[in-house]
């Protein structure tokens, strides 16, 4: 295990433990060295580290998507390339390009860096021509993407895994619940008309294989009100969206992220049976842990990670099921999750 945070609990599980900033070109060496092969699991890791050490081991996942994911201009052109839908955009440099620009991207629009991870990759929503004035401290830092907000409902989320040939095995849709960029609840199977999901996994596998990238990957999605796909992301991660398929799949997505890394054959990803996923963040856990004595057939992990960030989250539940609504209804009864609007989903469940 490489990191800069000694006391990670992953670190605390490795046998062998290298402690080094991502510029630390001889503590890499030296990490790299050592291993037969290295996986990385994070958006944010620099495509620069990945090459680096890619001279001394095997990094099957490479640096390509990296590169794509990490410049939000690059992201969109590749998506243009493939004919893929997102939400519609603009260029911003300066105060004077958002005026220019606004009329045709529309309000409310969110103005977000244009390299992942700048200033806290914070962003920006601008509602009316006030807001506007706001943006003009951000652009100092440097250029920014602003993008129309697309009126929508439902977020989805594709785990897909590919392997050395190309070859790709597409998981089950899985319909998602955010807390802002995390993933609070997550269900399959899913309620969509046959084209639309179609679609969805046409759009998967025309991203699979255009990308430079051996293992799993996320690909997330929504619908808007008007019925049309956007492409929101890709993610070279084992997303919590996938954990379902412990129970809803005949493999999960470390599984198969492991095979192909290890380049052996993939297995087809058939659905077993509906299950939820329920993030616990800090602020849930001491509340959790009553639900984790009277329900039986709810299956808890805790990570075991110390933090003071009540949002952070410190384990999940996972619900296999015979109705996703009455599961939706149960753990909304429970009044630990107030801020997720669970009857919209088991209403069209």
């Amino acid at each position: 295990m490489y990191s800069s945070n000694e006391n990670s609990e992953t670190v605390r599980l490795a046998d062998y433990k290298y402690i080094g900033s991502m510029d630390d070109k001889q503590t890499l060496k030296m990490f790299a060295e050592r291993c037969d092969v290295v996986v990385y699991n994070s958006p944010s890791i620099d495509s620069a580290v990945i090459r680096y050490i890619s001279q001394f081991t095997s990094v099957p996942q490479g640096g390509a998507l990296l590169d794509i994911i990490k410049d939000r201009l690059i992201e969109r052109s590749f998506f243009e390339t493939l004919n893929i839908n997102m939400a519609p955009y603009a260029t911003i440099v300066t105060l004077e390009d958002i005026y220019q620009s606004i009329n045709s991207i529309g309000y409310p629009a969110i103005l977000k860096p244009i390299q992942r991870g700048l200033l806290g990759d914070k962003e920006l929503v601008i509602r009316n021509q006030a807001d506007i004035v706001t943006a003009s401290g951000l652009l100092d830092s440097g250029t920014y993407v602003m993008e129309s907000f697309v009126e929508h409902d439902t977020d989805y989320s594709i785990i897909v895994t590919r392997q050395t040939d190309g070859k790709t095995v597409v998981f089950p849709i899985v319909e998602v619940i955010y807390d802002g960029k995390q993933i609070m609840t997550a269900f399959t199977p899913v309620k969509l008309d046959p084209a639309v999901e179609k679609e969805m996994n046409r759009i998967t596998n025309e991203i699979a294989k255009n990308i430079d990238y051996v293992g799993t990957f996320e690909v997330s999605l929504f619908l808007a009100k008007s019925g049309s796909i956007y492409v929101n992301r890709v993610a070279p991660t084992l997303s919590p969206a996938g954990f379902l398929f412990d129970y809803a799949a005949n493999v999960n997505e470390f599984e198969q992220h492991i095979r192909a890394i290890a380049g052996l054959p993939l297995a087809e990803a058939t659905a077993v049976m509906p299950t939820v996923f329920q993030a616990i963040r800090q602020k849930e856990y001491q509340r959790v842990k009553t639900q984790w004595v009277i329900k039986g057939n709810w299956h808890f992990s805790f990570y075991g990670n110390k933090t003071e960030d009540a949002d952070e989250r410190v384990g999940h539940i996972l619900i296999p099921t015979k109705s996703i609504s009455d599961t939706l209804m149960k753990i909304e009864a429970t009044s630990i999750w107030k801020d997720i609007d669970f009857k919209s989903k088991y209403e069209k469940n």
